[in-house]
């Protein structure tokens, strides 16, 4: 079982995931909702690749 994308895109995906919801602390009431909606999109697709990654990650390990 290969993974689809490597280690350093997981980094960069939870990087940019971890940047979206500081933005979000700090601006609350900066942005409508189809923005909202928007971002909320965004981060379900960068969480869900590591997530993803992850649980593929942990399947190899149990393996050996």
């Amino acid at each position: 079982m290969a993974h689809e994308i490597s280690l350093e895109q997981v980094k960069e995906k939870a990087h940019q995931a971890e940047i979206i919801c500081r933005m979000m602390e700090v601006y609350p009431n900066k942005m409508d909702c189809s923005e909202i909606e928007a971002v909320a999109s965004l981060l379900s697709k960068l969480t869900g690749d590591v997530c993803a990654w992850l649980i593929e990650e942990q399947a190899i390990k149990d393996k050996k």
